[in-house]
């Protein structure tokens, strides 16, 4: 992987002896070795591939801690070791005001990709597994937890320099924690809120269904271009990549007026020139579902019209041939 380690530093958030979350700091930079290249390497993949991301920016008149920090570095008025025992400081108020207890090893990386320069933060579990030593004996080894981050950010550098439109070169994972997390993460970073990913893929969506209906397409025909975006839209997510409306718009036909899916997605949808995929939003490509009042109900789209009719004046959902499981349900509880 061609990646430039440029800084990296660990810090440590620890209990004190009252109770309150502490940043114990390391006196210098880490050494540049292998060891230290291939976690970045692995934690950038590990990043990179994370669909559930928040996006986030810094307006003009942002005079956040932590962006006046960010400021420091770039503009090198800061060292990167200086700057990482601040912006830990920072985190450590925002703990401490939220009354959360985390802690763990604190982790800032500087470091360049193919053309862009990125500063990762996170914060990792540090844990211990038992482990065997040469003389079989029982002890315990020291690891930190990569595979399941949920405290972590990275802003693009170069993205920030260069388009300072851009309201996305601030990225951070939502955790499965809740939205208190996701808050105290997001008021650490100091950024306004950003491209909002669930929206973008909502008016995709509506986007492709409409252009569908657009060229008049037949039942048949309609399913398998759906087919055809749902799986590019997947690859993409599969491989962290995202999704590129010019790109997507090769998968559909022309309309009759010789205008292509970018065309009128352009002129008619409020869609960025790309933005990562959302898993839950694709599923509307495929399938209808829905719940409330104590009903869920979910079915394949080509469906409907063969095993599944919709009677709109009396709003009333019809299933011929029902799943033989929950057949057996509706007969053990009549």
């Amino acid at each position: 992987m061609s990646i430039s380690l440029k800084h990296l530093i660990l810090h440590s958030l620890e209990l004190s002896l009252d109770g309150a979350i502490e940043l114990q700091a390391r006196a210098e930079e880490m050494a540049h070795s292998d060891a230290a290249l291939e976690l970045i390497e692995s934690l950038h993949l590990n990043y990179s591939g994370r669909a559930a991301k928040g996006f986030g920016y810094y307006n003009e008149e942002n005079t956040s801690p932590f962006k006046q920090q960010l400021n420091g570095l770039l503009e090198a008025s800061l060292d990167f070791h200086r700057y990482s025992v601040d912006a830990g400081q920072v985190l450590v108020e925002e703990l401490r005001k939220y009354d959360f207890i985390e802690q763990g090893v604190l982790l800032f990386a500087q470091y360049e990709h193919v053309a862009g320069e990125y500063l990762l933060i996170m914060l990792l579990e540090n844990k211990t597994s038992p482990a065997v030593n040469e003389s079989l004996e029982l002890t315990a080894s020291r690891y930190l937890e990569t595979s399941s981050i949920q405290l972590a950010a990275r802003i693009d550098i170069t993205d920030m320099q260069r388009n300072p439109e851009s309201k996305r070169y601030v990225s951070y994972i939502k955790g499965r924690a809740g939205r208190k997390i996701a808050d105290f993460f997001v008021e650490f970073l100091g950024c306004d809120d950003g491209l909002d990913v669930k929206l973008q893929n909502t008016v995709l969506m509506q986007a492709v269904d409409d252009y569908c209906q657009a060229t008049q397409l037949d039942k048949e025909e309609k399913q398998a271009y759906k087919d055809e975006v749902k799986t590019y839209c997947e690859q993409q997510l599969k491989e962290g990549q995202e999704i590129v409306v010019g790109e997507l718009a090769k998968a559909l036909p022309k309309a009759e007026e010789n205008v292509d899916f970018y065309q009128f997605a352009a002129e008619n949808y409020p869609l960025e020139e790309q933005f990562p995929a959302d898993r839950t939003a694709l599923k509307k490509l495929a399938k209808c579902f829905g719940q409330g009042k104590g009903v869920s109900v979910s079915f394949e789209q080509k469906l409907l019209g063969e095993r599944v009719f919709y009677d709109e004046a009396s709003d009333t959902l019809t299933i011929v041939g029902i799943p033989p499981n929950l057949r057996e349900q509706l007969k053990n509880n009549k």
